[in-house]
């Protein structure tokens, strides 16, 4: 199984990226080549955008992953959509995904319905 999946539903201008086990820092580097450029096919989308990071298998990383995310995050921050949505399992996780990023554009949920639905609430009301 893959450690990460990146599915571009471009109908619904929906990004959803899924994160899985424990990474390196190899595996790092092929998820941000890859991430980057799906944000970019995004952007490209007319209408509003979203994106749904699934990370409800992703472990706690090592510290130099969670940097490396971070990092990774904060480069890219100009590319991701208005709304992105990090769904996660455990408390430790959202408290990892939290540090991640302080936008009111970024939320952290653990409900799949709850994370859509605050997607869904904002792309109707920008509509």
């Amino acid at each position: 199984m893959s450690k990460f999946e990146l599915i571009l539903d471009s109908d619904r201008r929906l990004l959803t990226v899924v994160m899985r086990g424990f990474w390196d820092a190899r595996v790092y580097h092929d998820y941000d080549v890859q991430l980057s450029a799906q944000l970019l096919r995004l952007r490209q989308l007319k209408g509003s955008q979203a994106c749904l990071v699934d990370a409800r298998d992703f472990a706690v990383q090592p510290r130099d992953v969670a940097d490396l995310l971070r990092d990774g995050i904060a480069k890219r921050l100009h590319l991701y959509p208005e709304r992105t949505v990090r769904l996660v399992s455990c408390a430790l996780s959202r408290s990892q995904a939290a540090r991640m990023t302080n936008s009111g554009a970024h939320r952290v949920y653990d409900s799949m319905d709850e994370a859509l639905g605050w997607l869904l609430e904002q792309r109707s009301v920008a509509a």
